[in-house]
């Protein structure tokens, strides 16, 4: 059961990870099914509500909206543990879930719940293993791995997910290992424009056109043996209609310590009058092949009217 995206070949997410109150995420879920939305995605973090919870209570709400996850982080449940939750989300969605995954990144998450933040290479490799087991596992196979990082001996998921094996798999980042990982293993990957330094905070790189570009094509390369593409997913830090693109193209320069130029031509930043958006977007996918936008949550009444236009846009 899936949403049907807009014309020109783009669908849309929203990420609502700032609600502490479930029932709020509930209400939007429903308003994003109402506004055209294709997936509406939760975050996971230890000190918030549990996603997969949260999800059946969201596919409880909805009806064809998909149900997506930015991102598990796959340091904080086994990989058995994670199949039974997504399984049975799935299962009581009717097929709607859309498991976006990630190696873990911020490291006083970590240290205020005693787990060991280990080196990223480290958290990539475990990512890895665990992505080859749940295909496994929702394939309805017996499971038996024994890797350094995940171990299952003849394991197998009850119920499994009407997905199947094709549950998608969303993994996103900005690294050269995590995209090549996403490249080769994912359905969905996932472009941030930020990498997590080494106390796990977030940092802009590869922000610009050509950076994107950049990543696009080590994605590319990477997925080159795949007899199916991955989609390409781009997480957008905002989406602001305006009637005044340059006084905002100045604004967000000051605050980012940019140049204008460099704030109009990002592609993590879409701004302007609606039209001018709709342009923005649709370049995205006519240069880069990137056909599903993510938006947070604040600008979700703004990217609801550019959904809302695109499709006249397009057959202008």
């Amino acid at each position: 059961m899936t949403a049907s995206p807009p014309a020109a070949g783009m669908r849309f997410a929203l990420s609502a990870p700032g609600f502490n109150d479930p029932a709020q995420l509930v209400a939007r879920a429903r308003w994003a099914e109402e506004h055209g939305f294709a997936t509406f995605a939760v975050s996971d973090h230890l000190n918030g509500a549990s996603p997969f919870v949260t999800l059946q209570a969201i596919a409880s709400a909805t009806t064809t909206i998909r149900l997506g996850t930015l991102v598990i982080n796959n340091d904080f449940r086994h990989p058995a543990v994670l199949a039974q939750d997504a399984a049975t989300v799935d299962l009581l969605s009717g097929g709607r879930l859309e498991l976006g995954i990630g190696a873990g990144w911020a490291r006083a998450e970590y240290e205020r719940a005693g787990l060991t933040y280990d080196p990223p290479a480290v958290r990539i490799e475990r990512l890895r293993e665990t992505v080859v087991a749940l295909r496994t596992l929702f394939s309805g196979e017996l499971a038996t791995t024994d890797g350094p990082h995940v171990t299952l001996r003849g394991h197998y998921t009850t119920p499994r997910p009407p997905q199947g094996e094709a549950l998608p798999l969303l993994i996103g980042g900005n690294g050269s290992r995590l995209l090549t990982l996403a490249a080769e293993q994912a359905d969905i990957v996932g472009f941030t424009g930020f990498s997590p330094d080494r106390e796990g905070h977030n940092q802009p790189t590869h922000f610009t056109r050509s950076g994107l570009a950049d990543r696009v094509a080590l994605v590319r390369r990477a997925a080159a043996h795949r007899e199916r593409a991955p989609e390409l997913n781009l997480l957008l830090q905002s989406l602001t209609i305006t009637d005044d693109r340059e006084y905002l193209a100045h604004t967000l320069a000051q605050r980012r310590n940019a140049s204008p130029i460099e704030m109009l031509t990002c592609p993590f930043l879409a701004f302007g009058s609606v039209e001018e958006i709709c342009g923005q977007l649709l370049r995205l996918r006519d240069e880069h092949g990137i056909t599903y936008i993510t938006v947070f949550n604040p600008f979700a009444d703004d990217a609801a009217q550019v959904i809302a236009a695109l499709p006249a846009f397009e057959s202008l």
